[in-house]
């Protein structure tokens, strides 16, 4: 019988349930993420070669799973990649080639899958923790180096909930495509914005401990890369402005506004604003912490 309840649990494969005691947040995460929630494959046409696989504890509960690859070039930092919503999670940095430019230009690449997507097992909603908890193992990982996030949407949103915790890894993040609230994102899906309404009257705090805009106004001394387009309807650029009026150092605060671009795909439709901008900004001097 317990076998039977964990095949169907999918208890510790990919994006199910670690364990049952997280059945109920699985369940609650259907209405936002149930199409992503998917068995997770190797990108096809991308090689696996020079890939490492390695598991994260996160302060989630979850053992993330993520793939590390070594810059053959002397290395300037670490970028850690926290993806947007997608079947392709930690894969959309390899499918649309982010990975390897930034392996180019001299970057280690970490990229990793939230609990509940891809190859992590699902707990609870603390994807903050998850980002912290990678960017910290990279930290130990690679002693030295800088050690930035790129992020995109669902992973923008994520990492900037964490600014404002004192163990905060990143030096320097680009957050490609948020909104400053979950409101302000999911209004445009009637049933997710329904639970997330229902969630807020209930226990205010889970939507505050998810809210970008909250955790800006106690920002650490971080820089931080904002990029909007105007052709994205998913998040326009006034969530920029939002986002930039809202942090507590608007002098950390870069903006990036693309004219072409779609949701999350600055690098696809406008590679070379984009990644101007990118490695720009990585690449300025900033003090490296301990």
């Amino acid at each position: 019988m317990g076998e039977a309840i964990s095949r169907t649990l999918r208890i510790g494969q990919g994006s199910g349930p670690a364990e049952r005691r997280w059945y109920g947040h699985h369940l609650l995460k259907k209405p936002f993420f149930g199409r992503f929630m998917k068995p997770w494959r190797w990108p096809a046409d991308v090689p696996q070669e020079g890939w490492e696989r390695v598991r994260v504890a996160s302060r989630s509960a979850s053992r993330l799973e993520a793939i590390v690859a070594r810059t053959s070039l002397a290395a300037h930092g670490v970028v850690v990649c926290a993806h947007p919503m997608g079947l392709a999670c930690k894969g959309f940095w390899l499918r649309h080639g982010h990975a390897q430019k930034l392996l180019d230009a001299g970057f280690h690449v970490v990229a990793f899958d939230f609990n509940g997507f891809g190859e992590s097992p699902s707990t609870n909603f603390d994807f903050p923790g998850d980002v912290l908890s990678v960017g910290q193992w990279a930290r130990g990982a690679f002693p030295g180096l800088p050690v930035h996030a790129l992020t995109a949407s669902f992973g923008a949103i994520n990492t900037l909930s964490a600014i404002a915790e004192a163990d905060f890894p990143f030096d320097k993040v680009v957050a490609e495509g948020c909104p400053p609230t979950l409101p302000d994102f999911w209004k445009a899906y009637p049933l997710a914005h329904a639970v997330l309404t229902l969630g807020r009257r209930i226990n205010p705090e889970s939507e505050l401990h998810l809210r970008p805009v909250h955790h800006l106004a106690s920002m650490r001394d971080v820089d931080v890369l904002l990029i909007h387009s105007r052709a994205d309807r998913w998040t326009p650029v006034h969530f920029g402005d939002a986002l930039q009026q809202a942090a507590s150092r608007p002098e950390r605060i870069q903006r990036l506004v693309l004219e072409h671009a779609d949701h999350t795909h600055g690098m696809r439709d406008e590679p070379q604003r984009y990644w101007s901008a990118v490695f720009e900004f990585f690449n300025q001097t900033t003090p490296t912490r301990s």
